[in-house]
């Protein structure tokens, strides 16, 4: 039977949250899945680009997985912690509360284990305490453990953000007590602390250092051994843990990346229960910021990369991915049959196969190309395939539509990101490096300096230039290298070398590979965006 594109049809929706209808028939399995339900396997920081299905897979895991306990990072009401006066008088005042974060995750991760565990609810909160008391009765440590959950028994039935709060009440009320700001003519909060002497600062951090240290690290170790050696010791029981939208709104960025920084130790920390497995995700850009945030002496980054899994995918599975989204929206509509790519990509596109154009105008993200073909199925109303010219038409709007998800994307990173890829206007898709001349580069920062709205990366280097700091040369190197992070460009620094993306490169380029002889690709996905002068048809 014949079938035709409808007004509005599409493939899905470009993210998660939004694409239940396809995602729950459509969601192809690289294989991560099994990564992740295995609590034996280290990996359990999900890693990965926008767009490249982070939250896809936590979902999959979810449906998945037999117990599944969903924490949901904005719901934590941890803005209490960075709103508290205390903590932000202490913190200012240079006593470093990593370990009292750590603890935090620590005490909401046993508890919302526990309660997953022996169904602990509001109307029988204590009657497992009496239970694990008799059990571990003659075992020190274990009867601490259970002293230490006893405490809490009757409250776990609450919130998570109502323990958040009481347990950092606790700790604030201990530091409280044993630092009398007003002794030192100080009120509790973050300004008066950076007010005080180094003599003076030097004297709270030695008093309040020591309780943050001793703050029930001793009975959470022991409560998490309790967990390990004999609650969550059943392989075929296995329980999961997932976090997700890390990179939203959920915390004040005051304390968001060491917030961050002690969720990974954590999860570092229950790898040893065997039976359980926290899975977290964030993006590759937010990594690297709270990695460079938080890195203190002995900071070796190689230990935590057993932890990650980095989703990335292959052209042959995006291929995969979308045949089984177009088989979807055509059986919907019309019939059962399977359909191939090349049933409704018809023909080549400037001398490429389809499947080859649309995959390599990608980051390699379903993302990307799904949009792509969102845009092809728009302009194909009433029509029972997509053309070749239908294809180049619908690029422009995807090309535009990708540079200003870039834009959102670096945001955080590179706010003038859309200032730097001006330099790349109207040029050929690949160049030497030395063909951006000294008078390209000055009218670029001319034009582009008063655009740029904050004083980032970018607008620092020019700067810096501007007042003979740093050389014209060195200023276009850092230019160049945010829009390769962002994967605006590729590098290809000498003649036999391959040419280098961020989105899959992890080694990436350093300032001294790039040389007047290397070589800048333009990703295809932004020729139509920039105005890049294409190559002529066929050429490589």
């Amino acid at each position: 039977m014949k079938y035709v594109f409808k007004r509005n049809g599409s493939i899905g929706a470009m993210d998660a949250e939004s694409d239940a209808k396809f995602l729950a028939d459509c969601f192809f399995d690289t294989g991560d899945v099994d990564v992740l339900l295995d609590c034996e396997d280290p990996k359990r920081i999900v890693v990965g680009r926008v767009g490249a299905g982070k939250s896809a897979l936590l979902e999959q895991l979810k449906t998945r997985s037999s117990n599944v306990i969903d924490v949901r990072a904005e719901e934590l009401s941890l803005n209490y912690v960075a709103n508290s006066d205390v903590i932000q008088f202490f913190e200012a005042a240079g006593v470093k509360l990593d370990l009292f974060y750590q603890l935090l995750w620590k005490h909401v991760f046993v508890v919302e284990l526990l309660k997953k565990r022996y169904r602990i609810t509001e109307k029988e909160p204590r009657s497992h305490w009496d239970f694990l008391k008799d059990v571990f009765s003659r075992d020190p440590a274990k009867e601490r453990a259970v002293k230490y959950l006893e405490q809490w028994g009757d409250r776990f039935w609450q919130d998570t953000e109502i323990r958040i709060k009481e347990f950092t009440t606790r700790l604030e009320e201990k530091l409280s007590a044993a630092v009398d700001a007003k002794i030192f003519g100080a009120s509790l909060n973050a300004q008066a602390a950076r007010a005080l002497s180094e003599e003076v600062k030097a004297e709270i951090v030695h008093k309040a250092q020591s309780i943050v240290n001793s703050n029930q690290v001793r009975e959470l170790t022991e409560v998490v051994s309790l967990l390990a050696e004999v609650i969550f010791i059943d392989p075929m029981n296995r329980h999961h843990i997932v976090i997700d939208r890390l990179d939203e709104s959920w915390v004040d960025e005051r304390i968001r990346y060491k917030l961050i920084r002690a969720l990974i130790e954590t999860v570092r920390a229950f790898q040893r229960i065997r039976a359980v497995k926290i899975v977290i995700s964030m993006r590759e850009d937010l990594l690297r910021r709270v990695f460079d945030a938080t890195r203190d002496a002995g900071f070796q980054e190689e230990k935590y990369e057993t932890l990650f899994l980095r989703v990335r995918w292959k052209k042959h599975q995006l291929m995969q991915l979308l045949e089984m989204r177009l088989n979807r929206l055509v059986r919907e509509q019309y019939t059962t049959k399977s359909i191939a790519f090349n049933d409704v990509f018809r023909g080549d596109v400037r001398k490429e196969s389809a499947i080859d154009y649309v995959v390599d105008r990608s980051l390699l993200r379903p993302r990307d190309v799904i949009s792509f073909v969102n845009c092809c199925i728009e302009l194909c109303e009433g029509k029972e395939y997509i053309t070749p010219s239908a294809v180049q038409d619908a690029e422009k709007k995807y090309s535009e539509g990708r540079l200003r998800s870039l834009f959102d994307e670096w945001r955080t990173e590179f706010p003038n990101l859309s200032c730097c890829v001006q330099l790349l206007r109207g040029r050929a898709s690949s160049f030497k490096y030395s063909e951006l001349s000294d008078e390209d580069v000055q009218r670029f920062m001319s034009e582009s300096f008063n655009e740029m709205v904050e004083d980032d990366f970018a607008k620092r280097a020019i700067s810096e230039y501007l007042i003979n700091n740093r050389t014209l040369s060195n200023c276009l190197i850092q230019i160049v290298k945010i829009i390769y992070t962002a994967s605006v460009v590729g590098i290809k620094p000498q003649a036999t070398d391959k040419t280098s993306w961020a989105h899959n490169d992890d080694r990436g380029i350093t300032e001294g590979q790039y040389k007047s002889s290397s070589t800048i690709y333009v990703h295809k996905m932004l020729w139509r965006a920039l105005d890049i002068q294409l190559p002529p048809r066929g050429a490589v």
